[in-house]
């Protein structure tokens, strides 16, 4: 008996002080140190704190668990019990998650485009029909891409005719308006190619500066704005989410809007780093004027128009959800 007291005793003194109720694992295809898991870290220490302790989230990083093409469909099995997720990069399916986006074309305020959004997906509710098995804590929003540029400057669109543009799928219509060659490849192969002349430019963010070193084979980074919209980005499990008690799934709700908020400061951030270091390597910045910007967004307008009506054909808001955004700006 003295020694069954004895093993008891040790057993609980090696339990920590406290333990959690609910311990969940977060996946995400970043790093911590990337300003996506920088705000994780941060979010999942917040929601830590909040539930005093009853909460306690493992987070796997870089890949380990979950990839973002298939997020939403590895969450939805279960691979993790949160994580992040970009219905914008799969290749079908979530119609309304993955086109609606496309919509902002021209506007360069990402904490307007992240309002308007969130509202939408609060008033629609097929945004999260979309994701069955998924209930989402967390939205993204991406700073405006422009044009970088080896040899001269877009000043006018003009200036665009005869150049081959690295260039995502969506702007390869109004590149091709202006005489530009959109060119699809990976990011990753982006910059071999600028060094050797095969692309004349690239369509890319700030950041991608210094990220990618694009300062190194770019001389010029002409600001015509390329929007990326908002789209779903943290998402929990739905069985997860069942298990969880309200007042605990209230804290995760309550903090949907910082998360966001968060992660837009932190990609910021990291925005102003890669100008920053543009300037320090010699790249040379300039604004391009209004009406050029009003000019080359028109050039978004038949394509997007088109997946507003063939979303209303599959019985889904497009043009109603299109005329929302557009007249939240006034055009």
């Amino acid at each position: 008996m003295i020694r069954t007291t004895a093993l008891v005793a040790l057993c609980l003194s090696a339990l920590p002080a406290w333990a959690a109720e609910f311990n969940l694992s977060y996946a995400s295809p970043y790093t911590e140190a990337h300003p996506y898991g920088a705000a994780d870290a941060e979010w999942i220490a917040r929601i830590e704190e909040q539930s005093g302790g009853r909460v306690d989230i493992t987070p796997y990083w870089g890949r380990t668990l979950i990839t973002s093409r298939e997020g939403v469909d590895e969450l939805s099995a279960g691979v993790a019990d949160m994580a992040y997720i970009a219905p914008i990069y799969a290749r079908s399916g979530y119609d309304m998650n993955r086109l609606v986006p496309g919509m902002f074309y021209g506007y360069t305020d990402p904490e307007k485009v992240l309002s308007v959004y969130m509202d939408l997906v609060e008033e629609n509710p097929v945004f999260n029909e979309e994701l069955g098995g998924v209930h989402v804590v967390g939205y993204n929003v991406g700073t405006p891409m422009h044009v970088l540029l080896r040899e001269g400057p877009v000043e006018s669109l003009d200036d665009l005719k005869g150049l081959r543009i690295r260039s995502a799928v969506d702007f390869i219509g109004p590149l091709a308006a202006f005489g530009a060659e959109g060119v699809t490849m990976p990011m990753t192969e982006t910059y071999p190619a600028l060094e050797k002349g095969v692309v004349d430019g690239v369509i890319a963010p700030y950041e991608a500066l210094k990220s990618l070193s694009f300062a190194e084979v770019v001389g010029y980074y002409s600001e015509l704005p390329h929007s990326r919209g908002a789209y779903p980005s943290r998402g929990i499990n739905d069985a997860v989410w069942a298990g969880l008690p309200a007042d605990i799934q209230q804290i995760f709700d309550d903090n949907t809007e910082w998360l966001s908020m968060r992660t837009l400061e932190l990609a910021q951030v990291a925005e102003d780093a890669g100008r920053a270091y543009g300037v320090e390597q010699g790249v040379k910045f300039n604004a391009v004027a209004p009406d050029v910007v009003a000019a080359y967004s028109e050039a978004f307008a038949p394509a997007i128009q088109k997946v507003a009506e063939d979303l209303d054909g599959m019985g889904k808001p497009g043009s109603e959800v299109l005329g929302r955004i557009r007249a939240a700006y006034g055009n």
